[in-house]
């Protein structure tokens, strides 16, 4: 059982403690009128370089094996997954699970102490039939549940390179099987191979359990993302991560951009699965704010981080409070805004108007999904890559030929600012 510790940070975090920062799109407010305002709730972890303080793997592989895998895809599948193995410790847990229209436990959750066993078991898959996606992550779920321990980082690895054909299929039911893996400290990472997959499936199969979603562009990447995910899952620092912000009387909660989140009042309250050593995870946040007189100050919210330390076993509790103040110089207002919060809002708005693209080229409205996407170029000032990208997406639209690439794309690319994932989500 983890002791518990409180912390009140008003100055940076110490070595194995995270960071919580809480930060305003801007620290001035136009006076005498009511004001829409962007909270940036931001978690850090803190930096880890010993590899003896890594916290312990339980790691389930579910690898499809059905028939569109045939050839160069399941030898590069296989050669991934050993490679994942080797970097595992002793000490850590593994499990194989294969499926095609039915799945099979190659390797029963055990710790890695015989992987010249477990490398032969996995050199031994072949090729079956259909695909039967949910069973595989289920069963791959239940492996982890068999050595599941709050110190460990309990993670199921999921492959496919084509579509859920047995069994549950859609991507509501596959979103519901992450929240529900999710909701009991299982991550699910999936990595989708080529442009067969479901990619509506893949990825909310992932953000439902607060997991990782790649597109893999070819067979011969798989080792490389294989490799950033395992050597990222041993950066975990904190688990069980949970934040509620509490908003000033006259302060109204209005939504959360990229999470999903409950507001009940004047409290918002939101929580992740883990946060990696160095790496920021952030909730934004918009609020109304009441009408204030030139020079007032406002104290605006409190929020109060609550997590379990993976490094010292304890549970840590670290709280913020942020104020604005009124101006009626509108030189002055448009100055105090922070670039940095604005750059994480410009990144959801994008990430927002992808999404909906997609919804409106899925229903054939091509014109629409190009309006979409060049509306959130305004949001692209703060990042010259962010417009290339917007610029081809919107070209991609109309293409037919190249539509299927760019919609995987722009769903990973989305994916991936809505979660913080860490390195790139298309490979």
């Amino acid at each position: 059982m983890m002791r518990k510790k409180s912390v009140n940070h008003s100055v940076d975090a110490a070595a194995t403690e995270c960071s919580l920062n809480l930060a305003a799109g801007r620290s001035l407010l136009a006076a005498g009128e009511k004001s829409t305002l962007c909270l940036k709730i931001g978690v850090t972890g803190f930096e880890t370089e010993s590899e003896m303080k890594r916290p312990r793997l339980n790691v389930a592989l579910v690898i499809d094996r059905s028939g569109s895998m045939a050839g160069s895809n399941i030898e590069q599948a296989k050669h991934a997954a050993s490679h994942a193995v080797n970097l595992l410790r002793e000490d850590d847990i593994v499990s194989v699970v294969i499926y095609d229209d039915e799945v099979e436990v190659l390797v029963p959750a055990t710790k890695v102490s015989n992987k010249r066993d477990i490398l032969s078991k996995i050199d031994s898959i072949g090729i079956g039939g259909c695909t039967a996606l949910y069973a595989g992550t289920e069963k791959g779920g239940r492996e982890v549940k068999k050595f599941f321990e709050k110190g460990y980082v309990n993670r199921v690895v999921l492959l496919s390179d084509g579509l859920a054909n047995v069994g549950p299929s859609t991507p509501e039911e596959l979103e519901k099987l992450g929240r529900k893996l999710g909701g009991k400290g299982i991550c699910v990472t999936t990595l989708g191979l080529g442009e067969g997959y479901d990619e509506d499936l893949m990825q909310r199969l992932a953000r439902a359990s607060d997991g990782n979603h790649f597109f893999v562009t070819s067979e011969r990447k798989l080792v490389e993302v294989f490799d950033e995910e395992f050597k990222t899952a041993t950066k975990v620092v904190a688990s069980e991560v949970a934040c509620e912000v509490t908003c000033a009387e006259g302060v109204r909660p209005i939504r959360v951009l990229n999470r999903d989140a409950k507001i009940r009042g004047q409290k918002v309250s939101f929580s992740w699965n883990q946060i990696y050593s160095g790496h920021e995870r952030y909730v934004l946040l918009e609020v109304e704010v009441p009408a204030g007189k030139d020079g007032e100050k406002l104290s605006v919210a409190e929020a109060k981080l609550t997590y379990a330390n993976m490094v010292t076993r304890r549970a840590e509790t670290v709280t913020k409070t942020i104020e604005v103040a009124y101006s009626a110089s509108e030189r002055a207002v448009k100055a105090s805004e922070n670039e940095d919060v604005m750059k994480d809002y410009a990144e959801q708005k994008v990430a927002e108007a992808r999404e909906e693209a997609i919804q409106l080229r899925d229903r054939g409205d091509i014109v629409g999904a190009q309006a979409r996407l060049e509306s959130s170029q305004m949001f692209a000032c703060y990042s010259p890559v962010l417009a290339k990208e917007i610029a081809d997406e919107a070209e991609a639209v109309e293409n037919e030929g190249v539509w299927n690439t760019a919609r995987k794309m722009m769903r990973a690319r989305a994916n991936k600012s809505r979660t913080q994932q860490k390195g790139d989500s298309v490979r």
